[in-house]
């Protein structure tokens, strides 16, 4: 009888432990369709996504950033324009303007003084506020085939630096000595221009060019001289509108 006890208590046993399992795995079926179905209402309250209109919205937005882009090209366009057009405007308000070099003249006088000039800066510095017609410097040149024109001595500082070269050979004579006079292609450029300017400036020393100063200003043109130090006759200083100095734009 003992024995048939211990039987069934061990069925019992065996009966409440696979009972203790389906209830466990009752629990984790649950857990299971529980998150599936968490799973597809969540699915459900996404948005559905049209791959259609997806497309036509990214193609409506590059429409719009095309048309955009064109707007803006025009708007620079425009500003461009405009700003050109003032700009043009103002430039021909600007006092007519124009340098005449005599350049022996100068770069001797700077040999004397064993410095030099950048003759870009000075045309820069006496255009400023002005409307640049012409700028040419007169230079002497030897006839040395050997010799380019590039690298002659009163040639070589005027070149790419805004000017117009006009050479004339330098004259032998039977001293020994050598000169180029270059005033009179000067005062002739000077005299048939000054009627398209309102501003001239003769840069040299030379005293000989005073009455070429008196006689442009006759005809309404204000005359300045420019020139390095003390490198200049009084008289021609007194004669002229201004005087500029070029020793600040020494190196």
């Amino acid at each position: 009888m003992s024995k048939n006890i211990n039987e069934k208590n061990n069925e019992n046993e065996v009966a409440d432990s696979s009972e203790d399992q389906d209830v466990v795995g009752d629990e984790e079926s649950r857990k299971e369709v529980a998150s599936e179905k968490s799973n597809r209402k969540s699915n459900n309250n996404r948005p559905k996504v049209n791959k259609s209109s997806s497309n036509d919205d990214i193609d409506r937005l590059f429409e719009i950033v095309e048309n955009q882009s064109e707007r803006l090209e025009s708007f620079i366009e425009w500003t461009e324009e405009r700003f050109d057009g003032k700009r043009h405007e103002d430039e021909e308000n600007l006092p007519k303007f124009a340098v005449f070099v005599d350049s022996a003249n100068v770069e001797l006088a700077l040999d004397r003084s064993k410095r030099r000039l950048d003759w870009g800066r000075v045309l820069k510095t006496l255009t400023k506020g002005r409307r640049l017609v012409r700028a040419i410097a007169y230079s002497p040149v030897h006839e040395d085939v050997n010799v380019s024109m590039e690298s002659q001595r009163f040639v070589e500082p005027f070149l790419g630096n805004g000017y117009k070269v006009i050479t004339k050979p330098l004259k032998r004579f039977s001293d020994g000595t050598v000169k180029a006079n270059v005033d009179i292609e000067l005062a002739i450029d000077l005299l048939t221009m000054s009627d398209r300017l309102d501003i001239a400036c003769i840069v040299s020393g030379d005293g000989d060019f005073q009455p070429l100063v008196e006689a442009v200003q006759s005809r309404g043109v204000r005359v300045e001289v420019a020139s390095v130090g003390n490198a200049i006759a009084s008289h021609l200083r007194k004669a002229a509108d201004d005087y500029i100095n070029l020793d600040k734009m020494l190196k």
